[in-house]
């Protein structure tokens, strides 16, 4: 990994321009433009496939090691003409991590240079106040407790007389250090930072930090019982010379107010997480917007990331006719190569293709970085019962943890990442990614399978991706007659469930070939990280959960977790939904009786399967198009009762294991093997020739590229497509009295 980079996007509509951000430790490298075909590489079952495209770009571009800075703080400037005359710190802190004798920053304030100032930091023994130089002011040997709120003070007069306090506890008495310093020196302030690092600060904080105050004069011990009652700064020590910056009052932007005169307001660095609960949290309310006062903390991280912040190398506008497809720039350099992918969407005014594939950026976003294969690889041996390998670019990713985690890992403290950032390198969405869990393809590697495949048959398609569909709503799909959705579109938010639901209100059609879709309540944020958020919500399949209160989507306000809970399970909008998961052997399909009816019969023509046969159990990867993660239908959570179940998996190992949502106490003997591990084929229609087929399977795209896509799966999707795309009138019953047939009574 000598040479790697990032988009400052990962969409451009032709004739747009995108921007690459190159990290290279060799002279020089060289850039190309190639469309990525299919993906794979010499440890895939399969071959990667691109194609050179002309462009307008250097041959040769000087190579630079770029790096990036993890480590969430914030940092405010003090308004001009201001001077240190004296100071005073004071926080409520939560810290999370206490590692030993390394101190973390809690509140700096220095001048421009760094020369002169105060940081007021915590360590495992206790606070620490230093001065810009480094010199120990006063030290406490009692150390605030782990994962409890405490208030942090600490003054120097004018005179140099310093104090430094702890209160574990409004009611407890406070633990005191006083000393002397250099009396102050009048140098002009610069700036403020609460936590982080930077100049005049030392490591970063892991915790909770609110309502943090600054003076540049010392302030009376009468006032610093105040403070640690809980009064407001300002109404203690007035506006003119303090800073009271507000963490949490915005929990979704990237500035925070100054309630005092000192600052002209916070930047917000590396998104730490928002929208948690305070020293003031009196537990009766856990919706955010509902006891801002309550809300008033930042829970920052030594490992968050927003934006790495790299300067660009390379700009490539492209020419309006570009195709619509998935692109990479290529940098290589020596032996040496990196593919920085981006998704070319329609130019603005051009014919709509009558296909479009979405691409599921937002899950992709949500494992960008996954460390869990080389991090944890024994674990994932036993997972699955055999060593499957791990991609060399996971091991180098463990050894920089500076470009930040996915969704599914835990920060160094323990608490769950809840922000997923694009302005960096992602390793894992790459053409060549070899993922342990499929042994092979999954996620972007594997939908450029589903491209491939299109582009054999000779299709006029589109290409979007999940950004397209949350800034345009409905729109996005505007005169496309077919939208086919990844493998794993799981993250979305309200407005992209919306536009898919209207776009078959209205007429359209949805093909969704993956598994574990439209699933987990998700929102993007502004900015140049383009970030994801989510909350973990109990009561699901989870890597971690969010903390008492913080259920509620900074970014939105709405309550995180799964759809489901939110009364939109999966089945309303596809009439499947995620049901298992397991990445044991994959199974096939039976075909139902009820796909022999008129209205649906065409989808299995030319495969010469009766009622009963089995199909897709072989294929690449885990060996079936029914595995990884799987849907069913159920009328219960929102399958429409004349959706038709063409087919059902069969055989699935016990491996194969019921989602947590669907796990309850029960006192009766369970029924082994579930009935619910199961995949279920699904098609319904809407009214005005709208219609739904959904595989509810991960793998399926993957076994349609089985024998060179000669199979039943492969036929089955083409048959859908070509109805769906072609097809006037009606394709599938949509309930009224005219359509003839049973419905999805019995999903059986």
């Amino acid at each position: 990994m000598r040479i790697i980079g990032y988009g400052d996007r990962l969409s451009v509509p032709a004739g747009g321009r995108i921007e690459f951000k190159v990290s290279c430790e060799l002279p020089e490298f060289a850039p190309s433009l190639v469309r990525l075909r299919r993906g794979g590489s010499p440890a895939h079952e399969c071959d990667l496939i691109e194609d050179d495209v002309a462009a307008d770009l250097p041959a040769a571009v000087a190579g630079r090691v770029q790096t990036a800075v993890a480590g969430s703080w914030v940092e405010a400037a003090v308004a001009e003409g201001t001077t240190m005359d004296g100071v005073g710190l004071a926080a409520w802190v939560c810290p999370t991590l206490l590692d030993g004798q390394r101190e973390q920053s809690v509140l700096t304030v220095t001048s421009d240079d760094g020369r002169a100032g105060w940081t007021l930091t915590v360590t495992a023994t206790g606070p620490v106040l230093r001065d810009a130089g480094g010199t120990v002011l006063a030290r406490l040997d009692e150390p605030p407790v782990v994962r409890q709120w405490s208030f942090l003070a600490a003054t120097v007069s004018a005179q140099g007389d310093v104090r430094l306090s702890l209160h574990r506890s409004t009611a407890a008495p406070a633990a005191v250090a006083q000393g002397r310093g250099p009396a102050p020196s009048g140098r002009p302030a610069g700036v403020v930072r609460v936590g982080g690092r930077g100049p005049g600060a030392t490591g970063a904080f892991n915790g909770r930090i609110a309502r943090p105050v600054v003076a540049l004069e010392g302030w009376s011990v009468a006032a610093t019982a105040r403070l640690a009652a809980g009064e407001n700064a300002v109404d203690v020590l007035g506006a003119g010379a303090v800073g009271a910056l507000a963490l949490g009052r915005e929990p979704a932007a990237t500035r925070v107010v100054d309630d005092g005169a000192l600052t002209t307001g916070g930047r917000v660095v590396n998104r730490p997480t928002s929208a948690v609960p305070g020293p003031f949290w009196r537990c009766t309310e856990t919706d955010f917007r509902r006891c801002p006062d309550e809300y008033d903390a930042l829970h920052l991280h030594d490992d968050d990331l927003d934006d790495a912040g790299w300067a660009t190398d390379v700009s490539l506008t492209l020419p309006p006719d570009t195709p619509g497809g998935v692109y990479a720039l290529r940098v290589r350099a020596g032996e040496h190569v990196d593919r920085i992918p981006f998704v070319v969407t329609p130019a603005p005014g051009a014919a709509p293709a009558p296909v479009l594939v979405v691409i599921p950026t937002w899950t992709y976003l949500a494992y960008a970085n996954w460390r869990t294969y080389a991090e944890h690889e024994e674990d994932r041996v036993a997972l699955y019962g055999e060593r499957r390998g791990v991609d060399a670019r996971d091991r180098w990713l463990t050894r920089h943890p500076e470009l930040g985690k996915s969704l599914y890992d835990v920060h160094t403290d323990g608490s769950g990442v809840a922000y997923s950032s694009r302005a960096r390198p992602i390793v894992n969405i790459r053409p060549d990614y070899y993922t342990p869990t499929t042994r092979g393809l999954r996620h972007f590697a594997q939908d450029l399978s589903l491209l491939h495949w299109l582009d054999a048959r000779g299709e006029t398609y589109d290409v979007i991706t999940d950004d397209e569909v949350e800034d345009r709503g409905v729109d996005a799909f505007s005169g496309h007659r077919v939208v086919v959705t990844g493998s794993h579109p799981e993250y979305c938010s309200a407005r992209m469930l919306d536009a898919y639901q209207e776009h078959t209100d209205r007429g359209g059609r949805l093909m969704y070939l993956g598994g574990n879709g439209f699933y987990l309540v998700s929102n993007r944020h502004p900015g140049p990280g383009g970030a994801i958020e989510i909350r973990r919500a109990r009561g699901t399949t989870t890597a971690w959960a969010s903390g008492a209160g913080e259920e509620h989507l900074s970014g939105s306000g709405e309550h995180g977790g799964l759809w489901r809970w939110r009364g939109r399970a999966p089945q309303r909008l596809t009439g499947v939904g995620m049901t298992a998961q397991g990445f044991d052997r994959a199974s096939g399909y039976r075909r139902l009786p009820a796909s022999r009816e008129d209205a649906v019969s065409w989808v299995f023509d030319g495969t010469d399967l009766a009622v009963g046969d089995l199909f897709g159990d072989r294929g690449p990867g885990l060996g079936g198009a029914a595995g990884d993660e799987i849907d069913r239908a159920d009328v219960a959570l929102g399958t429409p009762a004349h959706a038709v179940v063409l087919a059902t998996s069969v055989g699935h190992s016990s491996a194969i294991v019921l989602a947590a949502d669907d796990r309850t106490i029960s006192y009766s003997p369970p029924v082994v093997p579930d009935p619910r591990v199961r995949s279920d084929i699904v098609i319904a229609g809407r009214p005005g020739g709208g219609a739904v087929f959904s595989v509810g399977s991960i793998a399926w795209s993957t076994a349609m590229t089985h024998r060179g896509g000669d199979n039943d799966v492969a036929r089955i999707t083409a048959n859908v497509l070509d109805r769906f795309r072609d097809h006037d009138g009606p394709v599938a019953p949509d309930g009224s009295p005219l359509d003839g047939t049973e419905g999805a009574a019995d999903l059986r």
